[in-house]
């Protein structure tokens, strides 16, 4: 079966507006991802993202092997632009990577500024698996008391993004996708704290 770019891809969005809403919440994109059969090196939970998010009035930046191809072949399917790092409104952090790709990803991508802070980057990073376990609480609107989180992945982004969200209402929101087709998303206004 196919995806049907309008009723799963609206599914898909409830589900990613559930996690902005609610920082924590781990939802599955799997039964819209596996529909997707396209050639790129990268989750298919991840292009479903880019579909959704990517259009002709934003940018976007690609970090990881073949980053290249994928680029051009993303930029093909939804007419959004390639943009520099520093300049792109989405950055894709793909799981087959260069050891200091999510690093750059998170130091580099645009912040806006006090003016339009709306302007900032949204970070989409693969990793290896997203669980409920308690190794990262999280705290901010949208959360009761805590959440807890672990998500394993070759950087410790913990430190890299309280700097860079150090000045409230600028920040980058940060979208994390695991092998599994999980998604989490913390929002700028989360605070996160390591447990262990």
């Amino acid at each position: 079966m196919k995806l049907d770019l309008v009723h799963d891809v609206q599914t898909a969005y409830r589900k990613v507006l559930d996690c902005v809403s609610k920082p924590g919440t781990i939802n599955s994109l799997q039964p819209e991802s596996e529909k997707l059969e396209l050639p790129l090196a990268c989750y298919k939970a991840t292009l479903l993202l880019m579909l959704m998010f990517l259009d002709t009035e934003v940018s976007f930046h690609v970090l990881g092997h073949h980053h290249e191809k994928t680029a051009r072949y993303i930029s093909q399917l939804t007419y959004a632009k390639v943009a520099p790092l520093s300049d792109a409104d989405f950055v894709f952090v793909l799981r087959e990577r260069n050891p200091h790709d999510f690093t750059r990803a998170v130091s580099a991508s645009r912040l806006g500024d006090l003016i339009n802070p709306h302007r900032s980057a949204t970070v989409v990073v693969e990793v290896e698996t997203i669980t409920p376990s308690k190794e990262l609480a999280l705290t901010g609107p949208g959360i009761q008391d805590e959440n807890h989180i672990a998500i394993v992945t070759d950087t410790d982004f913990v430190p890299l993004r309280a700097d860079k969200n150090v000045e409230y209402p600028l920040g980058i929101e940060m979208c994390f996708i695991d092998d599994s087709h999980n998604l989490l998303i913390l929002p700028r206004t989360t605070t996160i704290t390591r447990m262990r």
